[in-house]
């Protein structure tokens, strides 16, 4: 008999609590620790068999209803760990600021524009400005949710507009924190810095305050119960002009993880802020993905990465969702370091009728049935991986040295004109669309060693933000001694940089960049680069915001980081123009600038009819997930090949091959399988109460796909 797991160990054992699920939740025993959780979804609606994806975990939503704890005992009646989220910047239900939590209202706690109107969220929810009554209503919130038995507590979104801070209660805290009087944001654009930065550091309270109070619950009732921050990238809140705490909370340690929220909806906001004639939705994907990548990497910090298929504009069609769907699944599986996924928020929206996306739901077989195999990849999927050239195979680690750029926080409490990406896209998407796999690199996080030794080039520039301390240029210059290579683009002069406010006019520097310049002893006799201890410094005065112009980019941007690369690892700088990595058994693949083709018989995650390829293509632009099944022809036994979510198990018995796989009511379960020498398979499917379940089978050469009624509880097929 031939056992075979496709999962992590972690996996395993999750799959063994859910097939005990049932009889732990009637005697009380399910575990709340949420952290070993490899997949998880949110919902507002109680358990649905329509929506059951047997996921490891069910974050349960519900700001402002009192029917959310009904909604949370129902999931966890079904056996799923679970956890709260609630919105920490936004009053859902109107409850806190009208007086209906504590009988006093709170119209100083919302956020208002410079005209005193409220700023809300769809125009129903204000946005809230974290004020102590706002944390202490949190904080009930919290309570109340721990009592409830949830494994996590997930503060949603904390985050404020940059455009705000006209609230009375707002102009108190300023001048508390600033020992001088309050200024309207829109006054200077020191003025927006210090807005920026005073809300973020609002928001880092709050996070403080609730953290210790799902600590202190744990630590009374010893239970293990984490804290995760759903929030958003550093670049679509600057698209938003929003602010929240990201690498100064990560430096703060309030924080066991985040979900990054990322999908359709913010990787079209920050593409609508760079204007440039190259630039894609996949490379906007890929650079949102890696900067959550970057906070977490290296440290002990738990993410996991989100994935919508749809998003709340309902004016898209389910094509559009589809195309989409496949560069964001792409981009985001292409995050070596990352195994853990919200494989969608709100499913409702997807498999339930009544809503509007894509025109109608529930959505069509085919689009569910993409959204179940790419959740089966998930709940598959290692960490870790290697990049591949053209014909598969994997590339040394030297071929393709760690390029950071530099960012920080800082950046959303800017005052830039508009497109308000341009510099820093300008620096991450040319590299991108030539299939360098680039990352962020968060300056907050210099002072880390472990975090540093990634990156073998760092390009900075502070034409957009600027560093929050010398410290942060001191540890970079201690970087480049050790070792790494430095690449200082721009100019420094512009407002901010005149302010005689910050620390380095304080320390006798005209600007951030005079500062560094001049630890890093550059000075204008140095034509290109000079070494510094172990590393190298290069200097160009050319503004990044210009390396949008293609032809620029290739003219000054790319000549430039291949001399660096040069020197620093004796290399050429590689540019393939396409994106290919193995994980495990799958093939992730994005081609950029010209046809990608990859010899080997694959397994089209994306087909929808699980086709097998003669050899992966790609034109331009397009992106594809692959199972490499050839070992199963070399084997030439019967195996399964793939399914949709969830695969619970596979065995072979002699010729007989048996799996089992839960998923969603309504939904059909897809597999294909490979015959091997069975040449007329008697094939038997049975629900957990040992009922029959029709399978209907299409046979093509070697492999046979089947089909059949999907159910929460599982179907077991026999092929004999």
């Amino acid at each position: 008999m031939l056992l075979k797991s496709p999962f992590p160990i972690q996996s395993v054992v999750m799959l063994l609590l859910l097939l005990l699920a049932p009889l732990l939740a009637q005697t009380g025993l399910i575990p709340a620790d949420f952290s070993p959780a490899k997949t998880v979804f949110q919902t507002n609606s109680s358990y649905d068999a329509r929506i059951a994806l047997a996921v490891d975990g069910v974050i349960v939503h519900r700001h402002g209803d009192p029917r959310w704890k009904s909604t949370l005992q129902s999931w966890q009646e079904k056996g799923f760990r679970t956890g709260r989220m609630f919105f920490a910047d936004s009053d859902a239900g109107n409850v806190f600021w009208t007086g209906k939590w504590d009988g006093k209202k709170y119209p100083q706690s919302v956020e208002r524009r410079a005209d005193g109107n409220v700023v809300k969220c769809a125009n129903v929810r204000p946005y809230m400005l974290p004020t102590e009554a706002w944390i202490r209503y949190l904080e009930e919130m919290t309570q109340q949710s721990l009592e409830a038995g949830v494994g996590t507590i997930l503060p949603e979104e904390p985050l404020a507009h940059v455009h705000t801070g006209y609230e009375e209660q707002f102009k108190k805290l300023w001048q508390e924190r600033y020992h001088r009087p309050w200024e309207p944001e829109h006054q200077s654009h020191e003025a927006r810095f210090l807005t920026g930065q005073l809300k973020a550091e609002l928001y880092n309270q709050l996070e403080n305050r609730l953290r210790q109070r799902t600590r202190s619950y744990a630590q009374h009732h010893k239970q293990p119960v984490s804290f995760i921050v759903p929030i958003h990238s550093l670049y679509s809140n600057i698209a938003a002009q929003l602010t929240t705490p990201l690498g100064i909370s990560d430096q703060m340690g309030a924080i066991d993880g985040y979900i990054g929220q990322i999908w359709t909806g913010p990787v079209n906001w920050a593409l609508g802020n760079y204007d440039s004639p190259q630039k894609s939705f996949f490379s906007s994907a890929y650079v949102l993905y890696d900067y959550f990548t970057q906070l977490t990497v290296a440290n002990d910090k738990t993410l996991w990465l989100l994935i919508d298929p749809v998003e709340d504009n309902p004016q898209h069609s389910w094509s559009e969702f589809a195309e989409w769907y496949q560069h964001c699944a792409a981009a985001m599986l292409l995050m070596r370091e990352v195994d853990r996924y919200e494989v969608m928020p709100w499913p409702d929206r997807i498999f339930l009728p009544g809503y509007a996306t894509g025109g109608k739901t529930p959505a069509p077989e085919d689009f569910r049935t993409r959204c179940l195999a790419i959740t089966q990849v998930l709940q598959e999927i290692p960490r870790g991986g290697t990049w591949c050239d053209d014909t598969g195979r994997s590339l040394r680690s030297t071929a393709m040295p760690t390029i950071g750029i530099a960012v920080s926080d800082t950046f959303m409490w800017e005052k830039n004109p508009p497109p308000k990406l341009q510099g820093i896209y300008g620096l991450l998407l040319p590299l991108v669309e030539q299939g360098i796999p680039v990352s962020s690199m968060v300056l907050e996080r210099v002072r880390e060693r472990d975090y540093m030794k990634r990156f073998q080039i760092i390009i900075v520039s502070y034409e957009e933000w600027k560093p929050i301390g010398e410290t942060l240029n001191l540890a970079l210059v201690e970087w480049v001694r050790r070792g790494g290579t430095l690449l200082i683009l721009g100019q420094d002069g512009d407002p901010l940089d005149q302010c005689k406010n910050f620390w380095w006019h304080k320390l006798g520097f005209s600007s951030p960049l005079a500062h560094l310049l001049a630890k890093v002893k550059w000075n204008d006799t140095h034509t290109t680069f000079r070494r510094l201890g172990k590393g190298y410094v290069f200097r160009n005065k050319i503004s990044p915001r210009q390396f949008s112009d293609p032809k620029i980019a290739q003219k000054d941007y790319t000549p430039l980081l291949d001399t660096a690369v040069k020197q620093t690892t004796g290399k050429t700088l590689f540019r393939p123009g396409y994106f290919c990595m193995r994980r495990g058994p799958f093939l992730i693949a994005h081609s950029r600038q010209q046809p990608l083709q990859i010899p080997g018989r694959y397994l089209d995650v994306f087909d929808p009819a699980f086709s097998i390829r003669e050899g992966v293509f790609l034109s331009p632009g397009e992106s594809g997930i692959y199972r490499d099944v050839y070992p199963l022809y070399r084997e030439n036994e019967p195996s399964l090949m793939h399914c949709t979510h969830r695969l619970l198990g596979e065995k072979r018995v002699n010729q007989t091959l048996q799996f089992t796989v839960r998923g969603p009511a309504e939904t059909p379960g897809v597999a294909r399988i490979f015959l091997g020498l069975l040449e007329k398979p008697n094939i038997i499917g049975h629900d957990s109460q040992g009922t029959i379940v029709t399978v209907t089978a299409e046979k093509k050469d070697l492999t046979m796909l089947l089909r059949w009624p999907n159910d929460p509880e599982g179907v077991t097929i026999e092929v004999k």
